[in-house]
């Protein structure tokens, strides 16, 4: 499986940033900034266990399937 970035499974899943922040919100029980999910977007190895496989669940896409490496280390 080819995997996506995480900004790419948000915007496969039809969600904007604050779209994203406020479902997790309700997901965690606590508050979830834009500034977060921009934060894990540009930093994606930064995302913590537990948030990766929230994100999975967020946008329906295996977490597997969704590339938690730095950028830099993507292949084109």
């Amino acid at each position: 499986m080819r995997r996506i970035t995480l900004k790419a499974a948000r915007i496969n899943a039809g969600f904007s940033q604050n779209e994203a922040a406020n479902e997790l919100s309700k997901y965690f029980g606590i508050k979830v900034s834009r500034q977060r999910i921009s934060f894990y977007e540009k930093h994606p190895e930064e995302t913590p266990i537990g948030w990766g496989d929230a994100f999975a669940k967020l946008y329906e896409w295996p977490r597997d399937g969704i590339n938690f490496a730095p950028e830099s280390t993507l292949s084109y």
